[in-house]
């Protein structure tokens, strides 16, 4: 039996080149405790295209059309299927933003949120990414005639939302109520910059900047490493159904999460596991060089090895198509 994807393992996770609705299909029920993405923007970027130029094959890519109906129907039926693979009480974490279609600016972040509850998710948080650097620069048309209806702000912020499954029992809604004061007291997150920025609805990152990442339109990895801090514990499987240069998977790699990262372009896939392989190595290299050899170590790399053979439990490979 084939499939329609590939995994590449990497660290304590896995890369899989292929559409995320097809393999998210092939994971059990339950089987992670965060996903955290940003769709695909609608009519604004064609990948394909993209990847090709960083390929060399495409001196400048454009825009895609795609009805919105087609758009919306496109995200409810993966986020159903996450719906079904993220465990009871567990979180899902979404930026998306406001879109330009057809002459019009359409309020996607509020129709998406309609959207996803439709499904089951339950609405928790609304986050909004305030970005320190704006290239943005509608603000002038006022300046350019001040007069009444010429007000047209500059676009420097995107929404970070926050849905959750609902947990099995009302008296057990939130996905860590069974954990051990053991394992709260390793996860204890620190605290000592909260009452600043960190403890608003309000973020702010700078964007980054088109020569650091070859993917047009990734998240900060700040942004997402606060996101896997918040939402769940070391050891936990952290999934990311859009993943793209695989932000969402270092960030997981980073802070001792396993972690499942799903695209369905390889030039974005191969940077990606890239990307977390380098992560892998420097911590690897930073315990040789700061820690001696601990009993039992040995045995503990060996642990950490298998858990990063598979993300979702004890799951045969899929062969590649």
């Amino acid at each position: 039996m084939t499939s329609d994807y590939e995994r590449f393992p990497v660290g304590r996770g896995e890369i899989a080149l292929g559409d995320c609705l097809t393999v998210l299909r092939g994971l059990p029920d339950g089987a992670a405790t965060l996903a955290v993405t940003s769709p695909p923007y609608h009519n604004a970027i064609n990948y394909e295209q993209h990847a090709q130029t960083l390929a060399g094959e495409k001196e400048r890519w454009g825009r895609i059309e795609i009805q919105y109906d087609e758009y919306r129907q496109f995200l409810m039926e993966r986020f159903k299927e996450l719906l079904r693979v993220v465990a009871p009480g567990g979180y899902n974490v979404v930026n998306i933003a406001p879109v330009s279609w057809q002459g019009r600016r359409v309020p996607l972040p509020f129709h998406f949120v309609g959207w996803m509850e439709e499904l089951g998710w339950a609405f928790r948080e609304d986050i909004v990414w305030e970005k320190t650097v704006a290239r943005d620069r509608r603000s002038g048309v006022l300046l350019q005639h001040p007069y009444p209806g010429y007000y047209y702000p500059s676009l420097v912020a995107e929404y970070v939302f926050v849905f959750q499954r609902p947990g099995e029992r009302r008296d057990r809604s939130n996905i860590y109520w069974h954990r051990s004061d053991a394992d709260r007291a390793g996860n204890e997150i620190d605290l000592s910059d909260y009452q600043g920025e960190k403890s608003k609805n309000v973020w702010r990152f700078r964007p980054v900047a088109p020569q650091e990442n070859i993917h047009p339109c990734p998240y900060p990895l700040e942004l997402v490493e606060r996101v896997v801090e918040f939402y769940s514990y070391r050891g936990d499987l952290v999934v990311d159904i859009f993943a793209g240069s695989g932000q969402t998977n270092v960030a997981a790699e980073k802070l001792g999460r396993r972690h499942l990262g799903i695209d369905i372009m390889r030039e974005y896939a191969d940077y990606a596991v890239s990307r977390v392989r380098d992560v892998s190595r420097e911590a690897d290299s930073e315990t040789v060089e700061t820690s001696p050899a601990a009993p039992g170590a040995t045995r503990d790399a060996q642990r950490d090895e298998a858990d990063s053979e598979t993300v979702a439990g004890d799951q045969p490979t899929p062969a590649t198509s």
